[in-house]
């Protein structure tokens, strides 16, 4: 995993004060399904990727104040623990927004197949659940096999 340099100085979001890089556009619900499809509009949130590099960063700026600090412990030192605090807050709101994108971004994949092949839910949820590659060639497969 290649952990980016932590961003500074972006303006942050009175409404989302815990997200440091820019969200993803989707395109618009009329677009084709393919074109969302290589858009990125179903793939994997990155929501959950950046939660994992607000701990990275939290054990540097950690390891930082260790190598600087001139007290006997660290360990009970509030300025050393608030590092932490910060850094597992906005983990914690990162997870939580990649929870609620992946299950609206799952949803949508549903829905757009449905409307598009116009088959049930339930036969596009057992296909996904059994299928072992992209969602380009899911998409492909279905396209192939499930309409006739």
């Amino acid at each position: 995993m290649r952990v980016p340099k932590k961003p500074s100085g972006r303006r942050a979001l009175p409404f989302y004060w815990w997200r440091r890089f820019r969200t993803h556009r989707n395109l618009p619900y009329k677009a084709p399904l393919i074109d969302k499809i290589k858009n990125g509009d179903f793939d994997y949130s990155p929501f959950f990727e950046q939660a994992k590099w607000e701990l990275h960063w939290m054990k540097e700026e950690q390891e930082s104040f260790i190598n600087n600090y001139q007290g006997e412990d660290y360990e009970l030192d509030n300025l050393y623990t608030e590092i932490e605090i910060r850094a597992r807050k906005r983990y914690n709101k990162l997870f939580e927004d990649g929870m609620k994108d992946e299950f609206d971004r799952m949803d949508r994949l549903v829905n757009d197949f449905k409307k598009h092949f116009k088959i049930s839910k339930d036969i596009i949820k057992e296909t996904i659940e059994e299928f072992d590659g992209t969602i380009e060639e899911l998409f492909l497969f279905m396209r192939k096999n499930l309409v006739s």
